[in-house]
């Protein structure tokens, strides 16, 4: 018996360690719908647990050196814009979320600052903040 207890505390202790603790210390990149075309979001960035508070086809979470996009179910073709605090494009992408739901974006380049993430799909524009 004491032997199964050991066994169990054991895969307790690596269960615990496996678990992904990167979303415990993961900014949420708070998304909101703006004019198509042009980027002007102006929303701050919060620490969370990667929980939407309104309900978007997608979610952008900032976990360093990378930017998370999810998409929950498939939109079609989507448009990724990141721009710097000069105006500058640091990053731009066309995703077809039909074969894929998901886009990591590589940040750990990029100067420190503040960016603004612009996704269009169709006619619907989303924008967020986040400061690297």
């Amino acid at each position: 018996m004491k032997k199964l207890n050991s066994i169990l505390f054991g895969i307790f202790m690596m269960l615990l360690c496996i678990l992904p603790f990167q979303s415990i210390f993961a900014v949420d990149v708070p998304l909101k719908k703006g004019d198509p075309g042009g980027i002007g979001g102006d929303a701050l960035v919060r620490k969370s647990m990667s929980l939407s508070t309104s309900i978007l086809p997608v979610t952008a979470s900032l976990n360093d050196p990378e930017l998370d996009l999810n998409f929950s179910n498939p939109i079609g073709i989507v448009y990724v814009t990141v721009v710097d605090q000069n105006g500058s494009v640091v990053y731009s992408e066309v995703i077809n979320t039909n074969s894929t739901l998901e886009s990591v974006i590589e940040t750990s380049s990029w100067n420190s600052g503040n960016y603004t993430l612009e996704i269009v799909y169709g006619s619907t524009s989303l924008s967020g903040s986040f400061q690297l």
